[in-house]
């Protein structure tokens, strides 16, 4: 728990979002949401899932440093300039 707001464990992309107050919250559609959201629990273990082609890797990897950007955008400079060693 971080100022009050419980982190569930999830990957629910759709859910974690909904935690971020409205004004910080990334510009993804639903079917993004969606997408990364498979993508972080289906294709996450081995399994009996569809290949994912590598075009809709390379839009899957598009759309994910899109809401990085975004999210960078609303964090201090000191968050971004420390890193784990």
């Amino acid at each position: 728990m971080l100022k009050g707001i419980p982190f569930p464990k999830t990957h629910n992309i759709e859910d974690i979002i909904a935690l971020l107050p409205p004004g910080s919250r990334p510009k993804l559609t639903e079917k993004d949401q969606d997408k990364l959201t498979e993508y972080a629990t289906v294709t996450r273990y081995p399994g009996d899932y569809e290949p994912i082609s590598l075009d809709e890797a390379k839009k899957a990897v598009r759309i994910a440093r899109r809401v990085r950007r975004q999210i960078r955008k609303l964090l201090p400079k000191p968050a971004l300039s420390s890193r784990k060693k």
